[in-house]
């Protein structure tokens, strides 16, 4: 299947690709069928795109990896309708916000994305009751490990040097 996109142009998909989201995402109900574009391997962030919508597209993280004690405490009741038989069946991701000021980009740990990976079902889910937010910043936390990320490198390049 072809679909076209705003931002990437026209994409080739398989059906294997394809989520299924029956309630769709909070603010575009009526947009139900996505697909996670990943444009670079090992990036923290991928694009959840519409299938149905060209310019509808969510930049979306693993929360673990900007904070390691996120706990969602979602509930068996709040997926049930993913029909999640095994627990490995799951990904949660967090829409983030990349606003004109990208020093002010946010995770959004409130409402995350829970999908099954084996069902291909997708839900966005609003943790009541919870101290988590729509905006935990990040920039500060991407600034930091790009930074060692990139002393890693230029360390291992004197090294390879070296020899």
């Amino acid at each position: 299947m072809k679909i076209n996109t705003t931002r990437f142009g026209e994409i080739n998909l398989t059906d294997e690709k394809i989520i299924n989201f029956p309630y769709g995402i909070i603010g575009f109900e009526s947009n139900t069928r996505f697909a996670i574009i990943d444009l670079q391997e090992k990036s923290t962030m991928k694009w959840l795109q519409s299938v149905s919508d060209p310019s509808l597209a969510f930049v979306i993280s693993d929360p673990w990896y900007f904070f390691k004690d996120y706990n969602p405490g979602i509930k068996d009741e709040e997926i049930k309708d993913l029909k999640v038989d095994k627990k490995d069946e799951v990904i949660l991701l967090a829409i983030v916000s990349v606003p004109s000021d990208i020093s002010k980009t946010s995770l959004n740990l409130l409402s995350p994305i829970i999908i099954n990976s084996t069902k291909l079902l997708g839900k966005q889910v609003i943790l009541y009751n919870s101290d988590y937010g729509t905006k935990h910043y990040i920039f500060n936390i991407i600034k930091i490990n790009s930074d060692n990320v990139s002393k890693l490198t230029h360390r291992e390049s004197i090294e390879e040097a070296k020899k």
